[in-house]
């Protein structure tokens, strides 16, 4: 029996990897692929997240009045702040940072 060993009298190319290593290598692409890692927050744990910061810099503005901050609290739990001439007050110097 005859065999052609190539064209020409050149040897085919022969593959540089057997093919069981390719072929496993084709399926771990396969299986990279299809095994993605999700990462989810939840929208409580964004808020929570936002307020630490919030806070965060807060506290690290040096420009933060504690005994400011202290008497607006304390006028808030009063309820000061509810009243008509001082909601349209604040109401408007609000409307001055806002675009």
């Amino acid at each position: 029996m005859v065999g052609i060993k190539g064209l020409g009298g050149i040897p085919e190319p022969k593959s540089e990897r057997p093919a069981k290593v390719r072929d496993e290598k084709a399926r771990d692409v396969g299986r990279a692929e299809q095994a993605k890692d999700d990462l989810l927050i939840s929208s409580e744990a964004q808020a929570a997240a936002s307020i630490a910061k919030t806070l965060q810099d807060i506290q690290a503005t040096p420009g933060v009045r504690a005994d400011r901050v202290a008497v607006a609290r304390q006028h808030i739990e009063q309820g000061d702040y509810k009243r008509p001439e001082v909601v349209a007050k604040v109401a408007e110097k609000i409307s001055k940072y806002l675009p």
